[in-house]
């Protein structure tokens, strides 16, 4: 079995891949302006599908691409989008959301939730900010660093596991840079961090018997982040941020005020 075959036999049973539930994609989805205008969305990196059902729920009027590298996911997506009764709205691609056809100024939303990092941040900002019309708007989430400075041990694995990892301030400020004005931004809460490493960490319990040295090197490192993230809580986590495509000027003038740009 390749690493890659092993972390999708990991994975592959979950509900989800990253932090998230509803109720923050809505939060999300509400700071988008004009969110009732919204015709056509990319789900990049959707996963299990979670976030395009939650979209097309809440987006009644919306058609979503969701895209997905892994074609068993892709599937899946379609098949829930069948037995939901959305499927004349939904369309799951299957390929490298890094790769993908788009043409200038033809979406009006683009999600990654907890999958920006797969094309890198400043990447895919710059990447995607053609595709959006005027005033179209961007919603991700990601691993932040919520504290100036992380504890020793937390420093060193992330230092390892995810080495982009940034504050919410300097993601703010890249998204600026890259021609955006930034909405809203919110810390993911517990309860959503948790509908991921709960049933994370009763897959690893699953599979603890596995004789697959690929599966047991992923375990491994899923046991050390469950560790660092439950005895870190305060340090680094899940920030939502939603993002408007500038007029051009990068920076665009506002006054940070709470969760918001005004």
């Amino acid at each position: 079995m390749s690493l890659d075959d092993a972390i999708y036999e990991v994975f592959g049973p979950l509900p989800q891949g990253a932090p998230g539930n509803d109720a923050s994609t809505l939060r999300a989805l509400d700071a988008v302006p004009d969110r009732d205008a919204v015709r056509r969305a990319l789900d990049l990196g959707a996963g299990h599908g979670r976030t395009t059902l939650a979209l097309a729920r809440a987006l009644p009027d919306a058609r979503i691409t969701a895209v997905e590298i892994h074609a068993p996911f892709a599937g899946r997506i379609a098949q829930r989008a069948r037995e939901t009764g959305v499927a004349d709205r939904v369309h799951a691609l299957c390929g490298d959301m890094a790769e993908i056809d788009v043409a200038a100024g033809s979406i009006d939303l683009i999600w990654a939730e907890g999958s920006i990092y797969v094309v890198g941040m400043e990447r895919a900002l710059t990447m995607w900010r053609p595709w959006l019309r005027e005033g179209g708007c961007v919603a991700f989430s990601d691993f932040v660093q919520w504290t100036g400075s992380l504890s020793k041990e937390a420093h060193a694995f992330w230092a390892i596991e995810y080495s982009d990892m940034a504050s919410e301030a300097a993601i703010r400020s890249r998204a600026e840079a890259a021609g955006y004005r930034i909405v809203s931004n919110f810390r993911m809460p517990r309860e959503a961090h948790d509908a991921y490493y709960v049933p994370l960490e009763a897959r690893v319990a699953e599979l603890a018997g596995c004789a697959d040295t690929d599966v047991r090197r992923v375990l491994e490192g899923i046991r050390k982040e469950i560790d660092v993230v439950r005895r870190f809580p305060d340090e680094a986590g899940y920030t939502f941020f939603t993002l408007q495509r500038g007029d051009g000027r990068a920076g665009a003038a506002g006054r940070y005020i709470d969760d918001r740009w005004y």
